[in-house]
């Protein structure tokens, strides 16, 4: 298995991978500040993650939010998500990013686990979102 920054060439692969986790396909390209890490098999996309860059403007702090984390039902318990995420873990030692953020939906147990054993805590908050378009 390789991680990978997105490239075009895996566009279609991908895509088959976040229809089957989260029912839905990457549209544009990402802004600049963002990186897509790709789990790569054979030239099949088996993970993703997307890191945005953010500014945390009272610390004055860089930290990235973490968003589709995802590996392909084929390829599960492979470890896949923690390769992706020692990638992560990598970058932001190289680029000094403070801290990391994700959310959760509550009926993913299995990356819950994941994410307690990576070291990441639980905040105590709820998130809210309003649809504008």
């Amino acid at each position: 298995m390789e991680i990978k920054k997105f490239e075009e060439k895996y566009l279609d692969s991908l895509n088959d991978l976040l229809e089957k986790s989260f029912h839905l396909k990457k549209e544009g390209k990402s802004p600049p500040s963002d990186i897509e890490l790709l789990a790569i098999v054979d030239e099949k996309v088996v993970g993703y993650l997307v890191l945005n860059r953010l500014i945390d403007g009272v610390r004055n702090q860089t930290y990235f939010h973490v968003n589709y984390v995802c590996s392909h039902p084929d390829f599960r318990n492979q470890h896949i998500a923690t390769r992706l995420f020692e990638e992560v873990f990598s970058i932001c030692k190289k680029e000094g990013v403070s801290y990391l953020e994700l959310t959760s939906n509550p009926s993913r147990v299995a990356a819950h686990h994941l994410y307690h054993k990576l070291g990441f805590q639980v905040r105590e908050t709820t998130v809210f979102r309003k649809e504008i378009l």
